[in-house]
């Protein structure tokens, strides 16, 4: 499959602070110490929450894709996804990480997919197997929510923008297996722009580099295509593909004017951007299969 280019903003947009770098180091270094690799992903788009250099980091160690947040993305969709995954031969699932027994769903299929080695050392008199598995993923995708939700307390610092955990450190969540919490790592060029605009609308990126009036305007370019009936309810407006209608239609609705009636779009756009990270439009997948 390859990821099909559309129509996008002239602004590219790139993020690759230097604690990724020595992040990526040291999971190179670490990679040696552990069975398996967990790689969380977005369920809003399953693909462009890859990032190629975990696969280059992984090598041939067992994978479980993890697709995150999956309360935020279409469950006939997701399942596309899973079954897609599967079809390739790579174990995968979908957790909403604040409601799902994410503790027991993650032991017992680690322990699924460890199942031959597993075997291989109790039969050598090994009665107690331990699986480690690295947590791998981009920013902002929920690793860091999956360890203190395993751990039913507060093991890591989490927030909903990206850049937050920055060290690695070791996590029981039972007796069979214990996971390693990485940084989120992304890529040092974000060629496929848009992979990298789909990533800023979902919040991977940091919001302080990005070119906010594009990301909106192409948020709402696919949500005319896809979910019109989404803004159409949330807005109370009538969806239009002419951008600048639409914009103006939803600052009406929400007030968003300055004290001269001229169009607040720092607001404007601000707001339209927080509706769609808090689900306030609804279950939106981003990235379809049919549409890869």
């Amino acid at each position: 499959m390859n990821k099909k280019e559309k129509s996008l903003p002239s602004t590219s947009i790139n993020w690759y602070p230097g604690h990724m770098e020595k992040a990526k180091r040291e999971m190179v270094e670490m990679i040696k110490m552990v069975d398996m690799v967990i790689e969380l992903r977005d369920s809003r788009i399953p693909l462009s929450s890859e990032n190629p250099l975990i696969g280059q980091i992984v090598n041939s160690k067992p994978t479980l894709i993890v697709l995150s947040k999956k309360d935020k993305a279409e469950k006939k969709e997701t399942d596309k996804w899973i079954n897609y995954f599967q079809s390739t031969g790579k174990e995968a699932i979908s957790l909403d990480l604040l409601s799902d027994n994410v503790s027991a769903i993650i032991s017992s299929t680690c322990q699924k997919i460890m199942k031959n080695k597993i075997e291989k050392l109790k039969s050598r008199g090994m009665k107690n197997v331990q699986i480690k598995a690295m947590v791998v993923g981009i920013p902002n995708v929920g690793k860091s929510t999956l360890i203190n939700f395993t751990m039913k307390k507060k093991i890591v610092k989490t927030a909903d923008k990206p850049g937050v955990t920055r060290n690695l450190q070791w996590i029981k969540i039972s007796k069979e297996v214990a996971l390693l919490d990485t940084p989120g790592v992304l890529w040092p060029k974000l060629d496929n722009q848009t992979s990298a605009y789909l990533l800023a609308i979902t919040g991977a990126i940091k919001d302080e580099i990005l070119p906010i009036e594009s990301v909106v305007e192409f948020a709402l370019d696919y949500l005319v295509s896809n979910y019109s009936d989404k803004l159409e309810k949330r807005y109370g407006i009538t969806a239009d593909s002419n951008i600048h209608n639409l914009l103006n239609s939803i600052a009406i609705s929400r007030n968003c004017f300055l004290t001269n009636n001229q169009i607040d779009y720092k607001r404007l756009y601000a707001l339209i951007l927080k509706d769609i990270r808090d689900n306030q439009l609804g279950q939106i997948t981003w990235e379809k299969y049919e549409n890869i």
